[in-house]
């Protein structure tokens, strides 16, 4: 309803529009337009030719309301199949009454031939055909937009030198006007919609999709060409063309794609039209694997092609507001996106799509009464938003009402391979999914994937235990299950073991642990938790530690984003994911260091002070470990704690303080670390914001002190928890996404710091684990075997 009344007022806007535009027409054989860009240009006419080349019994008058031309150019790579260009063309229309050639005035004698051999076959053409001259040195889609200027009937399609040979009826129809719903839009099946990160082909679908500009065939009303064309048009000239009509439509978009959804995308990576990457530049067309209805792909330069998708959102419709930021983002990346707004009205109004109008144009919204959903789907007006292949459903509604689309779907697409991925996040998270918007593609269709197991180590502090466990259970996990272990060491007091044993978690299996002799906090972190597979995943926390209710959600926007976005985010020498933000560097020989990530980067010059970075250091204060790394831990620490083939004593790594913690996990750690040139991801939050914390309490390596050396210590390891925002808000912004471009950065702008906090690259850190490596084994060989501590360590 809604997008039909826009199209109404966009109608009466433009009817009046071409009223004043009328009287600056002129007939198709007069002056041509003039290319300017504030210098002097030369003759840029437009040189015509036109013949009448049949008699027609038709009356041909530029008044005609319905009235078509077609401008159809010529090339050397078309003109050997004219004929069969022009046939595919000619097509039973109500509304065509011209077709202009448009080519070099070399080609003008084929054409000729070509033509008479095509009238004298046919009997019942009502055409008018004219030839016009393309300059030398014009663009073909410049001289295109050049013709149609001239045309005198009320609308022009602007045709390839293909002619309509691959396309279907359907959309030859809608370019023919031959459909009587055409509304004053350009309109056609080839689209392109750009934005910062790079742009998109869309492909047709039943659902009109916005574009910033549309490429040739297109149909549009005459008098939406521009008068003149600037110099942009001769290098650009669909981007210019379509940034001219955004500026004067109303929905800001630069046309709209229709058409079949069985259409070819093989113009996408084929056709180089103006505006595109050339192949003679480093940029290149890059496409992936899609699915039949959503084939889209990516055109941009230097990075490799993003895969693109199709969303099918159904919340209720308040929460409009709340899914808004997800959508919106899928929608500007070039993803196919509806939402289903449910209501309890029995009369599905139209939805509040102010919620949504950052984006309206590029998002659909489906109005459907929650109780009358099955009329809904019996009538038929859920079907044109189930029809096409969905790969992700997102639904934050009753679990009944969330089987029952899913089962819709399934009905609809029996196939297995065409089941969406199912994300179901509880309603009462929607107000903190604000750091959804920054997923992509890759991320979502591997939502369920990644596995994180909860690992807690306890001894006899059942006050610091309690803290832990209520954070563990006042913490947002949006609809994901996570099992919890739970470590207990053999000396556990009483009351530590009633608190285990009378504990009940919500989102998983609970699985109790009790050691019967002492292990000490080596060998409990360390044995607390191995992982199942490589999507498995450890969050190891000592008691002491209490975490911010937003620690899932960061962890699983880093892990999809490094671990399941796109390839070049994927780096395997990446072990884990801190929770906590550094305020202090513990290895420098000397003693400690206090560290600020902010002013060290701005310090050193970084545009973007506020990023996450990469550190060699492991975090022992809350933190995610990859099942690679930790399953390689085990076997390293097994091997370097026999003495085999190192002295405990040697010191591994040089000049740090950890090779004096001869009872820390973390010193192994360090060595494996440093042999590798591995790091871990860390936070970097204004005023220290962090999603773990630590409390420093008297244990295995906090000795007791008194209450006021202890209150000085405290403070230089505490940091504040990022908090929830107020559920009420009418904007509610967890904080997540406070970062440059309110994104995680590419790999490849993370700063990397190494164990003494120095900024490093890669490379760097590579290059003194390998000279370490041979210092201590002699061995100089390359590595061949990743995690694979016998190559490592030079063991044969």
């Amino acid at each position: 309803m809604l997008y039909s009344i826009l199209c109404f007022c966009f109608a009466v806007w433009l009817t009046r529009y071409a009223i004043l535009r009328l009287g600056k027409r002129n007939k198709f054989a007069g002056q041509g337009p003039i290319i300017s860009d504030n210098r002097s240009t030369g003759d840029g006419r437009l040189g015509l030719d036109t013949i009448r080349l049949q008699d027609s019994n038709h009356n041909i008058t530029s008044t005609n309301s319905s009235s078509l031309t077609i401008i159809f150019p010529v090339t050397s790579a078309s003109i050997q199949g004219l004929e069969s260009h022009l046939h595919s063309l000619l097509r039973p229309s109500r509304t065509l009454v011209e077709v202009v050639l448009l080519s070099p005035r070399r080609y003008h004698p084929q054409i000729r031939k070509s033509l008479r051999a095509i009238l004298s076959r046919t009997d019942d053409l009502d055409l008018e055909f004219s030839l016009a001259q393309w300059l030398e040195g014009t663009s073909e889609g410049a001289a295109v937009i050049m013709a149609g200027q001239r045309a005198t009937t009320d609308w022009v399609l602007l045709a390839d030198a293909g002619g309509f040979r691959s396309l279907d009826a359907t959309t030859r129809d809608y370019l023919l006007l031959n459909n009587p719903s055409h509304r004053p839009l350009p309109i056609g099946p080839r689209g392109v919609v750009s934005n910062s990160d790079g742009s998109t082909c869309l492909v047709p679908s039943s659902l009109p999709q916005q574009a910033s500009y549309l490429v040739p065939p297109l149909v549009l009303p005459t008098f939406l060409l521009p008068d003149t064309l600037d110099a942009k048009y001769t290098r650009e000239p669909w981007i210019a063309l379509g940034d001219h009509i955004s500026r004067i439509s109303s929905d800001l978009s630069g046309g709209t794609v229709f058409g079949s959804p069985a259409l070819s995308s093989a113009w996408c990576l084929h056709r180089r039209h103006e505006g595109l990457p050339s192949a003679g530049t480093h940029a290149s067309v890059s496409t992936v694997e899609a699915s039949p209805d959503s084939s889209q792909f990516i055109l941009q330069g230097e990075i490799p092609a993003t895969e693109l998708g199709s969303f099918l959102m159904v919340v209720h419709e308040p929460d409009l507001r709340r899914i808004a930021p997800i959508a919106c983002s899928n929608a500007r990346q070039g993803h196919q996106v509806k939402v289903i707004a449910l209501s309890n009205s029995t009369d599905a109004a139209p939805s509040k799509t102010a919620d949504l109008e950052e984006c309206t144009s590029l998002v659909t919204v489906q109005p459907v009464s929650l109780s009358a959903r099955t009329l809904y789907w019996s009538g038929g007006e859920l079907r044109p938003l189930l029809a096409h292949k969905v790969d992700v459903l997102i639904s934050a509604v009753e679990e009944d009402v969330a089987s029952w689309f899913l089962a819709v779907f399934a009905e609809m697409h029996p196939a297995t391979d065409s089941t969406p991925v199912d994300i179901r996040i509880p309603r009462e998270d929607l107000p903190y999914c604000d750091w959804m918007a920054a997923v992509d593609i890759g991320g979502w269709k591997n939502w369920h994937v990644p596995q994180i197991e909860l690992s807690v180590i306890t001894d006899s502090r059942p006050y610091s235990l309690r803290r832990l466990l209520s954070s563990l259970t006042n913490a947002r996990y949006f609809g994901d299950a996570l099992n919890l272990r739970m470590n207990v060491e053999q000396t556990a007091d009483e009351e530590t073991l009633r608190l285990v044993s009378d504990f009940e978690w919500a989102s998983g299996e609970t699985f109790l642990h009790h050691r019967v002799v002492h292990g000490g906090l080596m060998t409990s972190v360390v044995e607390s938790w191995y992982p199942q597979n490589n999507d498995s995943y450890g969050l190891i926390l000592e008691d002491d530690v209490e975490l911010s209710p937003l620690f899932y959600a960061w962890v699983k926007m880093s892990l999809l984003r490094y671990r399941y976005g796109r390839p070049n985010d994927r780096n395997p020498n990446m072990f884990g994911i801190s929770l906590y933000q550094q305020k202090n560097l513990e290895l420098h020989p000397e003693g400690r260091h206090l560290f600020d990530a902010r002013s060290s980067f701005k310090s050193a010059g970084l545009s973007h002070p506020d990023t996450p970075y990469l550190s060699q250091i492991p975090c022992s204060w809350g933190a995610v470990y990859f099942p690679e790394q930790w399953r390689e831990f085990h076997t390293y620490l097994t091997t370097r704690l026999t003495s085999a083939v190192l002295p405990l004593s040697e010191a591994v790594v040089p000049e740090v303080r950890s090779n004096r913690w001869t009872r820390s996990w973390k010193k192994y750690f360090i060595e494996l670390v440093y042999l590798r040139g591995y790091v871990m991801l860390y936070p970097n939050y204004a005023d220290f914001a962090s999603l773990s914390t630590n409390h420093l309490e008297a244990g295995s390596h906090v000795k007791y002190m008194p209450a006021e050396a202890h209150a000085r210590k405290k403070k230089l390891f505490t940091v504040p928890l990022m908090s929830l925002p107020p559920a009420s808000a009418a904007e509610t912004r967890t904080g997540l996404l406070e970062l440059p471009d309110a994104r995680l950065p590419e790999w490849n702008e993370l700063p990397i710091l190494d164990l003494l906090g120095t900024i490093v690259d890669e490379e760097t850190l590579a290059k003194r684990g390998r000279e370490r490596r041979t210092q201590l084994t002699g061995c100089d060989g390359m590595l061949t075997q990743p995690h694979n501590v016998r190559d490592l360590l030079c063991i044969h």
